[in-house]
């Protein structure tokens, strides 16, 4: 049966259509093809962030149930002197629907595989961006770490795992932290427990794990327990530790206090409480100091090098015995390796103690000086 004009007319109307959402497609295939997509994105959040931004490799990306982009090889660099700043494995972001059609700026979801920070730079390029008020992201479902890495002249973290479930200004953020950290010759493998109460560069928090420290004989296992306040501005990363417990295995102390402590150009370290124990493998106290070597006051402060390179200072008070001692924690960490070597660790102190009972006789008045003897010089 022959179609009339109007017939023929829906059919060409349909056949428009028909090749305008076959444009429409092609178009919408080309635009959302991986590579010109990551290419897009990354190339309006370098520009934002005045980053250069990129990949290598093949990305993926999915629109069910939400937006998600799967980038291989990330880079960041600072485009002034082309350092880099980040790289990672993979990194995938997800992002609602809503975002992407100009509601607010949220995101779902941030996975990192691998990556390696560069903090010091970070921190260089955070200094050239314009004095704004910092703005807390919104992540609804997180951020995960896999087998991370950040560097710093201080020290260096590894097969850093991190998860970060929920992350919104004004809500509490909980995260949960492993890696094995360097500070010198210093190293320590840790599991940490974060709470802050108002997540940001400010915040009251309370942090709890437990860790070990590479130590010969054998790695001294010990549990953490902090809350307080941290900061973070323009000149260092500080800590004020209204609460601080320290439970560690012998030589390893076992302190309870307050502390503070800053990262900057020099490292700051502050304690002021009590040694609730003295370790059975310190040097053995003599008569009547022995008697009594619980929960005494002690102090230690450190002020140098990044690198715990410079001497720590310690003050132990007991009555009226009193001792002062300045050490140096790579000395000390060869001295606990070596049970069989020197009776007495490598420490310069000074020790005043009204009595004092040796192989039977009694000293009143004492004031007794130890001196650490420097390694004799290298014969040419």
């Amino acid at each position: 049966m022959a179609l009339g004009t109007r017939g023929r007319r829906w059919l060409k109307i349909l056949a428009v259509f028909g090749l305008v959402l076959a444009i429409g497609a092609w178009w919408v295939d080309r635009q959302l093809e991986p590579h010109r997509l990551t290419e897009l994105v990354l190339r309006k959040a370098g520009e934002s962030l005045k980053l250069e931004l990129s990949y290598s490799g093949d990305p993926d990306y999915a629109l069910k149930p939400e937006p998600r982009l799967l980038i291989p090889n990330f880079v960041v660099r600072d485009p002034v002197d082309g350092k880099v700043l980040l790289t990672a494995k993979r990194i995938e972001v997800s992002l609602p629907w809503d975002t992407l059609t100009g509601g607010a700026p949220v995101i779902t979801r941030i996975e990192l595989d691998k990556p390696v920070l560069d903090l010091p730079g970070l921190l260089r390029w955070q200094a050239t961006r314009p004095k704004t008020p910092f703005e807390l992201p919104t992540l609804t479902k997180g951020l995960h770490v896999r087998d991370g890495t950040i560097r710093h002249d201080a020290f260096t973290l590894t097969k850093l795992e991190l998860d970060l479930p929920h992350l919104q200004t004004g809500e509490a953020a909980e995260a949960s932290v492993a890696g094995h950290l360097v500070a010198g010759t210093t190293a320590v493998d840790l599991k940490l427990f974060l709470t802050a109460a108002t997540p940001g560069l400010a915040s009251d928090f309370t942090l709890s794990g437990s860790g070990s420290l590479e130590q010969q004989p054998k790695p001294l296992p010990f549990k953490l327990h902090l809350a307080g306040h941290y900061l973070s501005d323009d000149t260092a990363f500080s800590v004020t530790a209204t609460k601080l417990d320290f439970e560690g295995a012998s030589p390893l102390p076992n302190l309870q206090g307050k502390a503070d402590f800053a990262l900057g150009e020099k490292m700051k370290f502050n304690f002021d409480g009590l040694l609730r124990d003295w370790p059975e493998d310190w040097p053995a106290l003599p008569q009547p100091i022995a008697n009594d070597t619980k929960n005494l006051p002690l102090r230690l402060s450190y002020l140098g090098d990044t690198g715990l390179g410079d001497p720590l200072s310690l003050d132990i008070v007991q009555g009226e015995t009193k001792m002062h001692a300045s050490l140096r924690i790579e000395e000390m960490q060869q001295w606990v390796a070596k049970p069989d070597g020197a009776l007495l660790p490598p420490l310069n102190a000074t020790i005043s103690t009204p009595t004092l009972e040796f192989d039977g006789i009694e000293l009143e008045g004492v004031e007794i000086e130890i001196r650490d003897s420097a390694p004799p010089a290298a014969q040419p």
